[in-house]
């Protein structure tokens, strides 16, 4: 009966993950998600007592299911003493990978950014427990490349925008299958994009570097 019950309550978790990932907290109704993973609506309740929980439960699957993050990846390339620049390199590479690839180890990436746009009342919670940790470890990884010149909201504004173009990538994809049909996002399509936005914020935040850097020197 134990594994009865923890089958039925995984294939729940499952299929929340997907369509809470998909479709979003609003959109993903208690009744498709039970549907899809072929229990009574009931047993939403019963495990998880709500969709709210299982909203948070599915976060937490999905964080499971996740291969390499963007803050493993981190963690091994400054273990491996590797230069500031490569470890962000590596880090915003691992972190678009995440969103963009395809099955389940992408789904916590998109659950994230889609919180991140889409707040739920959940989003205090998420936060201290995902939102915030990716936030600093970018800030990080970030202030190490720029310096101690750039002020803290500056740095900021970076993080963001880094983070965003990610996010701009995962949540677009739609809209770039109509203006930009060229790119892809099989795994050649998101080494490419991986690559840019890497290549594209490192050159960035190296010429802010240099202006705040003149800038302090004066």
């Amino acid at each position: 009966m134990t594994e009865e019950v923890e089958t039925a309550r995984t294939r729940i978790l499952q299929a929340a993950v997907q369509l809470f990932a998909d479709e979003g907290y609003k959109l993903a109704s208690v009744r498709r998600i039970c549907e899809a993973a072929h229990v009574n609506v009931a047993m939403v309740n019963y495990y998880f007592h709500g969709k709210e929980e299982l909203y948070l439960a599915a976060f937490d699957h999905a964080r499971e299911l996740a291969r390499a993050s963007a803050a493993d990846v981190a963690a091994a390339s400054a273990q491996a003493q590797l230069p500031p620049v490569e470890q962000l390199r590596l880090a915003i590479e691992s972190m678009v990978f995440d969103m963009l690839r395809p099955g389940a180890a992408s789904l916590f990436s998109r659950l994230v950014a889609r919180e991140l746009i889409e707040p739920t009342s959940a989003i205090h919670m998420l936060a201290d427990r995902d939102v915030r940790a990716h936030h600093a470890l970018f800030t990080g990884l970030i202030r190490g490349v720029v310096g101690e010149a750039m002020p803290a909201d500056v740095v900021q504004k970076c993080v963001f925008s880094v983070i965003g173009q990610a996010v701009f990538y995962a949540r677009s994809r739609i809209v770039h299958e109509l203006v930009a049909p060229e790119i892809t996002y099989d795994e050649t399509g998101t080494a490419s994009i991986a690559q840019h936005v890497a290549a594209f914020s490192l050159a960035a935040l190296d010429g802010l570097r240099r202006q705040y850097a003149v800038q302090a020197g004066a």
